[in-house]
Formats: structure tokens, C-alpha cells, sequence
């Protein structure tokens, strides 16, 4: 059996396999930015905080809407 990725004693295989898959987008996320910023240089840091922005903005407007 594996070890859980938490402390938790309540968490569940599907739990620890959730998180997985969070931590793996979000690193192949930031591999994909690395990669871009490489190819074209500072300013897609630019484009890259606007994106961000509208990403974040979406996410905030879904909270208060209550979805």
C-alpha cells in the first residue's frame, strides 16, 4: 500500500490521486510558461500576467456568484 500524500488519516486513494493530478498540471503549467518565456522573451511575462489576470478574475466572479 502507499503512503498518503497527507498527514491525514481520512484521506482516500481518490483524494491522494486528486492532488496528484492538481500538482502535475500545475507543474507542467509553470514548465509551459518557462518554455514560452524562453521562445519569446520578457514581454510574454506580459502576456503571460494578463492571462493570469482574466484566469483569476473568472475564478473570483464564479466564487461570488456562488458556483
Amino acid at each position: 500500500m502507499a503512503q498518503a500524500l497527507t498527514d491525514d488519516p481520512q484521506a482516500t486513494r481518490a483524494e491522494n490521486a486528486l492532488a496528484a493530478r492538481i500538482l502535475l498540471m500545475v507543474a507542467a503549467v509553470l514548465a509551459i510558461c518557462a518554455v514560452i518565456v524562453a521562445v519569446f522573451g520578457l514581454p510574454a511575462l506580459g502576456i503571460l500576467g494578463l492571462v493570469g489576470t482574466a484566469v483569476i478574475w473568472a475564478a473570483l466572479l464564479s466564487i461570488m456568484a456562488g458556483n
